[in-house]
């Protein structure tokens, strides 16, 4: 799930500012979630609700993969719909 947030989150970068900031943070080896997210916050399009749910998503996934963490069938689901509504929210084709 945190991947296609990832993905969405460089998509969004692209359609805003072009290639060249996706370009620059991977040449700097900085392409991760607080960069991107802080440039969508400063240019208003990533909220704050938003922003707050994909953080929540960014730590259950350092859980699992860095200290073994099971998620329950809950956790997962929950993290299934904030992705889905995230990336309708920007990108609504990609579930119809």
């Amino acid at each position: 799930m945190f991947d296609a947030v990832m993905l969405t989150l460089q998509r969004l970068v692209i359609d805003l500012k072009g290639v060249a900031p996706i370009e620059d943070l991977r040449k700097e080896k900085k392409l991760y979630f607080d960069n991107l997210a802080n440039i969508l916050s400063k240019e208003g399009v990533l909220n704050p609700e938003d922003r707050k749910e994909l953080e929540i998503l960014k730590d259950l996934r350092n859980r699992i993969v860095h200290e073994d963490y099971r998620p329950a069938r809950e956790h997962a689901e929950w993290a299934y719909s904030v992705v889905k509504k995230f990336i309708s929210k920007h990108y609504n084709e990609v579930f119809k």
